[in-house]
């Protein structure tokens, strides 16, 4: 099975989040999920990672730390009135 069931449990979390706190505080949350899978993708044999796995260690890790990136720089600047 895999790890893969971590981003369907951060982005539940942050669902949660967003209609308890607030939107930028869902998008830190949806960021920390990329990013832990990112961290897991690096570490983990692929045999542990499961769905997490799509192409080289390397790129997949790269993909998700971006995308953790950009969640936050936009999360950072949104600006709610």
């Amino acid at each position: 099975m895999g790890l893969w069931w971590l981003l369907p449990v951060g982005l539940t979390v942050a669902v949660v989040v967003l209609f308890t706190v607030g939107v930028q505080q869902a998008g830190y949350v949806i960021a920390g999920t990329l990013a832990l899978c990112a961290v897991l993708r690096l570490v983990l044999p692929r045999e542990t990672v499961g769905g997490l796995l799509v192409r080289s260690k390397a790129w997949d890790a790269l993909t998700l730390l971006t995308l953790a990136a950009a969640v936050t720089g936009a999360s950072a600047t949104l600006v709610i009135r």
